[in-house]
């Protein structure tokens, strides 16, 4: 009776957290460190799963002194990065982090970024709410799948 007991109260606790949840961020991942670097790169999607707009302010990770959002802006013919004070995620809608474009810059990383090793990334938005994913390192450039060639 006893784990019976418990594994209802689990299912209801679980049940309360997955409707508090309002961001999905599943996919994020970082991008291996480029070598004499002091800052790595974030990217993927960011889904808003409420009803109201959220603003994506920044994050924390343990191997970065600090998680900064960023985008690159077009100056004549050159490319600049610069940091933002926030991101807006509509409500209902996603936004897609990717080189060129948005991305989370961690500044000053303690360590390198290492393919194949998985971090704990915490979202931090306006409101003060947060939210942690575990995301990979991933390699510089991604390789496509190679088809058949020369057949």
């Amino acid at each position: 009776m006893k784990w019976a007991l418990l594994l209802l109260a689990s299912l209801v606790g679980f049940t309360a957290v997955a409707q508090s949840v309002q961001v999905d961020a599943d996919d994020l991942w970082l991008r291996q460190s480029i070598p004499g670097q002091a800052n790595g790169a974030g990217f993927g999607t960011i889904r808003n799963l409420g009803d109201e707009d959220l603003l994506l302010i920044g994050g924390s990770i343990a191997i970065a002194e600090d998680v900064e959002v960023h985008r690159h802006v077009r100056e004549g013919d050159q490319m600049r990065m610069e940091a933002m004070d926030a991101l807006t995620i509509p409500a209902g809608s996603s936004v897609e982090l990717q080189p060129g474009g948005y991305h989370l810059m961690l500044m000053g990383l303690s360590e390198p970024l290492v393919v194949d090793t998985d971090h704990d990334l915490t979202l931090v938005f306006s409101d003060g709410s947060t939210h942690t994913v575990k995301v990979p390192v991933k390699e510089l450039v991604q390789r496509q799948h190679q088809g058949h060639h020369g057949h």
